[in-house]
C-alpha cells in the first residue's frame, strides 16, 4: 500500500554518531539498517541476508534485482531503470528505489478484487460452515448459491 510504501522509505539508519556511540563500526549494515532489514521481512518477507553455497551470509540476491533508478527522467527521455552491482542499506537514495519496488512488485501480485467481493465469499464460506450444524438442530439456513 501507498502508507507502507511511504513508512519504509523513510525509514532512518542509525546514525553514524549513535553507532559510533555504541561502539558499532559505521559501515555495520546490520546494525545501523535494523528498522530496514525488519521492514523488509515484516512487509515483503524478504530476508536481507541468506546463506550461499559455502554457507557464509551474504547480501540476498533479491534485494539486488530490483530495478531501481527513476524510469522516466526529467529530461523527457525514457530509460530503463537499471539492475545495481551490489545493494547498500545504508544508502538512501538506493534504499527509496528498492522500497518503491518491493512495494510495486507486492501490489502487482495482489489480485484486483473489490472488497465486495472478498465480504461476499466470506458470508457465503460462513453458509456453507454453518448449514450442517443449522440443519442438525433444524434451522434453515438461506443457501450461499
Amino acid at each position: 500500500s501507498t502508507a507502507d510504501r511511504d513508512y519504509g522509505v523513510d525509514l532512518p539508519n542509525m546514525t553514524r554518531a549513535e553507532a559510533q556511540q555504541r561502539g558499532i563500526q559505521v559501515n555495520d549494515a546490520v546494525q545501523r539498517g535494523a528498522r530496514r532489514i525488519a521492514w523488509l521481512k515484516q512487509y515483503a518477507g524478504i530476508d536481507y541476508q541468506v546463506r550461499d553455497n559455502n554457507g557464509n551470509m551474504r547480501i540476498n540476491p533479491v534485494l539486488a534485482a530490483i530495478p531501481q533508478g527513476d524510469p522516466h527522467p526529467l529530461a523527457g527521455q525514457q530509460q530503463r531503470a537499471h539492475q545495481p552491482d551490489d545493494f547498500d542499506l545504508l544508502d538512501h537514495e538506493q534504499w527509496r528505489y528498492v522500497v518503491v519496488g518491493v512495494t510495486a512488485m507486492s501490489n502487482a501480485n495482489k489480485p484486483s478484487v473489490s472488497p465486495v467481493k472478498v465480504l461476499s465469499d466470506k458470508i457465503a464460506q460462513i453458509y456453507r460452515d454453518v448449514k450442517p450444524f443449522a440443519r442438525v438442530a433444524g434451522i434453515e439456513v438461506p443457501s450461499d448459491a
